[in-house]
């Protein structure tokens, strides 16, 4: 149960993702008709789009990992025999566990510390912020989640597949 809870929160961000790309679109659109129909344009779309392209992001990175969306240069690693490929698999994986990992712990402790200082990011509008390094924190520590599944499942990218 606690498995399929953890697929639908894997699916659910990455369409919420996929949603807020979708409405920052039509935010800038409005934003364009506006200042070309001479009103006053969104004062926050600006900010508003940055914050937006962080969260897209965080929230559609661990969807991508688990449907092998992810970026991996195969051109090198296709040319060794199969089980050096699945070996180099598992060692990039293992890595990138320990890397995400890492930098999601960093984001926790620095969005933690901005949120023990009362730290405010300031644009055209205001927000928290340990709320930007929240989104970090989360996307970052799901990416390592889903990939040590894949390593833990021993599988690897197709294109570095072959000893499974």
């Amino acid at each position: 149960m606690l498995a399929r809870l953890y697929d639908r929160a894997i699916f659910g961000l990455a369409v919420s993702g996929a949603l807020s790309l979708l409405l920052t679109t039509l935010m800038i659109v409005v934003d364009v008709v506006l200042r070309n129909t001479g009103y006053h344009p969104l004062q926050s779309s600006s900010a508003l789009s940055e914050y937006a392209m962080l969260f897209s992001t965080m929230a559609a990175a661990p969807w991508l990992v688990r449907e092998n969306g992810h970026v991996a240069i195969t051109a090198f690693v296709s040319m060794m025999p199969s089980r050096l490929r699945f070996a180099n698999g598992m060692v990039t994986q293992a890595l990138a566990v320990a890397v995400l990992a890492l930098l999601s712990w960093r984001a926790a402790v620095i969005g933690l510390e901005k949120a023990a200082n009362g730290t405010m990011d300031m644009r055209s509008i205001t927000l928290p912020a340990w709320v930007l390094y929240a989104m970090l924190a989360v996307g970052l520590g799901l990416m390592a989640m889903e990939f040590l599944r894949l390593l833990l499942r021993r599988e690897v990218y197709a294109g570095t597949a072959g000893a499974s």
